[in-house]
């Protein structure tokens, strides 16, 4: 008789708990901040190091004091518990002290996506209220435009040189030269700390409310919302991630080749290994082409990307006949891998020495990143892993709280410690995706249909929202495009769904499908509209978000509930089209 049969609940039965060792079960969360937390975890260890940025390691000891310093330096410029500063910037040292400074004087980071248009700089700035904002120099014009009519006083002007080895950061001024103009209200990151040297580096007492970040997603409506995570989230996760320690060693390296402005690269590529004692090496900005030569460079234990990564790196002719055996724990999040691609990816890592299949996990913002992994001989094929070790996955009837039983497919749900605090602002856009049970517990519906089977693995089969997933893992929302493109005169009505990405092996691109005004419609200038449509989403949107290919519709296809048919539009595509 199968669980199914049985009618066994997830939530109660917890398959999954077999596979972990029982000391690693109902542990207490750690109660301090998540600075306090990776300071606790190495303070027998200040000489190793913590992170290596282009050969520069820098030890525990000295991270721990650049925090300091960063915070204190944080105080000079007036920045007090309850603040939100903005940061525009890819992954460097600096960003990671910004992030633990912010956390140990109680103030949070509004995380943005250093792609965005000015406009969209502007409203996230505006959102949380920002008075400071930290941005990369290379993109200072446009955060400066951005800051225009908002409350920012100050900017930090960060580059990519701060930290590189001496020789590096000369050869960088080099050749790539600081043109900007300044406006009187920068100050540059070296310089903010030497004005921060005589300020407080107390920490503010540990507030269990405090929201570490605020990081933007579409969640499971689409509209872009900022999710704050808490110290107890990003502490949660490197705790859970702790009892794969047959995995995870002390001394270890883990390449972070994923943005600071998503929570899966601040919760898993730098706050988990800190906690977990291991070395951070930092890609600011990863080059796929490169991350074969990277691998061999660096030979990282571990590392935290999406799919489309691991596929570069078993296509990659450098790789071949190397020896990976120094290979421990590579896994994949962000978007669910084919089970053909998975078992190329597994093949090509077992030719090469390698102990462990390609990990695998399943989460959201909304939940820190992470909810479930399949790491070392955990695994099964075409799943997405067991849920971590203090996390429950479910499956309910899609939009209630009815639970189904193990082996029903319905919309997963997730409960515990890595559950965000909210949206920021937004208590009736939270309320419709954190929902109270009659088991008492809060519960995060993901809007994805999936199953668990009678020993726990989650398999994911079908995203009940619109998102758009690119080949590397970055998430598009239509409404971004279909708010830019509704506001043409010509534009009646338009639809944004994913096609296929022609040029790799997964992931998907937005195509527009509009319908004209009957006056645009009679002018026959549909040509000269799509190069309008064109130049719009290119003035104020992203690059990553940039649709491939427009097609004009006499009519939408329409549902038997007269809402427009997504999937009939996406079958619609053909490969002409684009």
């Amino acid at each position: 008789m199968t669980m199914e049969q049985n009618g066994l609940y997830a939530s109660q039965a917890r398959p999954w708990m077999k596979y972990y060792d029982p000391r690693f079960i109902d542990q207490p969360l750690p109660e301090c901040s998540a600075f306090e937390y990776v300071c606790q975890q190495n303070k027998n260890h200040l000489g190793s190091a913590a992170l290596e940025y282009y050969g520069r390691k820098i030890t525990y000891a000295d991270f721990i004091v650049n925090v300091k310093k960063t915070a204190a330096a944080f105080r000079a410029l007036g920045m007090k518990k309850g603040d939100i500063a903005t940061v525009v910037s890819v992954m460097t040292p600096e960003v990671i002290y910004a992030f633990y400074a912010a956390d140990l004087i109680g103030a949070t980071l509004n995380l943005v996506d250093p792609r965005y248009s000015e406009e969209g700089i502007r409203e996230y700035i505006e959102e949380v209220d920002s008075h400071l904002l930290l941005c990369l120099n290379v993109v200072y014009d446009r955060c400066r435009n951005a800051a225009k009519r908002t409350h920012v006083e100050r900017v930090v002007v960060l580059s990519p040189a701060d930290s590189l080895p001496l020789p590096m950061a000369i050869g960088y001024k080099l050749t790539s030269p600081d043109r900007n103009r300044y406006d009187s209200n920068v100050i540059h990151w070296k310089q903010m700390i030497e004005e921060g040297k005589n300020s407080s580096t107390a920490a503010e007492p540990y507030d269990p409310d405090h929201a570490c970040v605020v990081v933007h997603t579409g969640g499971t409506t689409g509209s872009p919302k900022g999710v704050m995570l808490t110290d107890q989230n990003f502490n949660a996760i490197a705790q859970q991630f702790a009892a794969y320690d047959n995995l995870f060693s002390r001394g270890q390296h883990l390449m972070n080749i994923m943005p600071p402005f998503i929570a899966y690269g601040y919760a898993c590529g730098v706050h988990l290994p800190l906690v977990l004692g291991l070395t951070v090496i930092i890609i600011p900005n990863l080059d796929p082409a490169k991350l074969g030569s990277l691998i061999l460079k660096y030979k990282p234990e571990h590392m935290f990307g999406v799919p489309a990564h691991y596929q570069q790196m078993a296509a990659d002719p450098k790789l071949k006949d190397k020896d990976l055996s120094f290979i421990r724990n590579y896994a994949a999040g962000g978007d669910a891998i084919a089970q053909g691609a998975e078992h190329v990816v597994n093949e090509f890592l077992a030719a090469h020495g390698v102990k462990y299949p390609l990990a695998k996990g399943y989460g959201m913002t909304e939940v820190s990143s992470a909810a479930t992994a399949a790491g070392g001989f955990n695994n099964k094929p075409g799943s997405v892993g067991i849920p971590l070790v203090g996390t429950l996955v479910a499956v309910f009837e899609p939009g209630t709280d009815k639970e189904l039983p193990i082996g029903q497919r319905g919309e997963l749900c997730i409960s515990g410690p890595g559950v965000m605090k909210g949206y920021y602002n937004k208590p009736d856009e939270t309320a419709m995706i954190l929902r109270k049970h009659p088991d008492g517990r809060i519960w995060v519906h993901t809007g994805d249909i999936g199953y668990l089977d009678e020993d726990g693995y989650v398999f994911l089969d079908s995203r009940i929202k619109r998102l758009i997933i690119r080949h590397d893992g970055f998430k598009i929302f239509p409404s971004m495009i279909e708010n830019v493109i509704s506001q043409h005169p010509a534009v009646h009505q338009c639809s944004v769904v994913g096609c296929v990405d022609k040029d790799h092996v997964q992931g998907r691109l937005p195509f527009v499908y509009i319908v004209l005004t009957p006056a645009a419609a009679a002018s026959r200038k549909k040509k000269q509209i799509i190069s309008e449509l064109r130049k719009m989403c290119a003035e104020e949107l992203p690059e990553y978000v940039q649709p491939v290919a427009y097609k004009v519709l006499p009519e939408m296809p329409l549902t038997a509930a007269a809402k427009f048919d997504y999937r009939t539009l996406e079958q619609e595509i053909s490969p002409r089209d684009y």
